[in-house]
This record gives C-alpha cells, structure tokens and sequence, in this order.
C-alpha cells in the first residue's frame, strides 16, 4: 500500500511527514496486520491438511508399489495409479505454496510499512 505523495509531507513545506500521512500508515499497518494474523491461521491450518492428505497418498503409493512387486501385477494399474498420485501430490503442493507466498508477500509488506512508519516518526519528531 502506497501513500499518495500528497499525504506524505507536511503541507506547511518543513518536508517533515504529516500527522495525517502517519496516521494513514498506522491505519494501512493494523489492516495489514488483521491481514496476516488471519493468513497465519489458515496457512497452518492448510498446511496441517497438506501433511495429513500427504501421509494418505503416501499409504496409497506404498500399496500400489506392493501390489506391483508382486508376479503377474497389473503394472497399468500402477502407472494409472502412480500417475494421479502424483498428479494429487503435485495439486496440493501448488496450492499450499501459493498461500505461502502470498503469505510471505504479506510479511514483507508489513516490515516496509513498519520501517517507513518508523523512519517518517522520527523525522516528523526531529523537525522543529
């Protein structure tokens, strides 16, 4: 989230930031924080789901590798099934790394609002 230049200095022209751009900052940073801590949340939740869908597909591959050991197996019956385990594993992983890096995109966003807020603080405090 970007502040509008206009927003960004004193309208008095000491070049200090004004109140109204700090307070804008500190409104975008709490959003941005309810933001995360809600992403939080569901990217843990998320990513206990991944773990517990992994350990099921995980079970199914063993299956199918004991079944195709065995003499006479179906090994199209494996490939097939190999295939769409793979396939599923593949989905999951897509999806439980999009929320991470959206995630991850939100959490640097937040450290660049925090350190301009900090940095616009003090040279709204060190203007006379």
């Amino acid at each position: 989230p970007e502040l509008a230049p206009e927003l960004a200095l004193d309208p008095g022209g000491t070049g200090a930031p004004s109140q109204a751009a700090l307070d804008e900052i500190a409104r975008q940073h709490d959003r941005l924080i309810g933001t995360i801590l809600a992403e939080e949340e569901e990217l843990i939740t998320a990513h206990r789901q991944h773990i517990d869908m992994m350990v099921e597909l995980i079970k199914e591959e063993m299956l199918h590798l004991n079944n195709v050991d065995r003499p006479g197996s179906d090994v199209d019956a494996y490939v097939a099934g190999l295939d769409r385990i793979l396939g599923l594993k593949a989905e999951y992983i897509g999806g439980i790394r999009n929320r991470l890096d959206t995630f991850k995109e939100h959490l640097t966003q937040e450290d660049t609002l925090s350190k301009r807020f900090q940095y616009l603080a003090q040279t709204s405090q060190a203007s006379p």
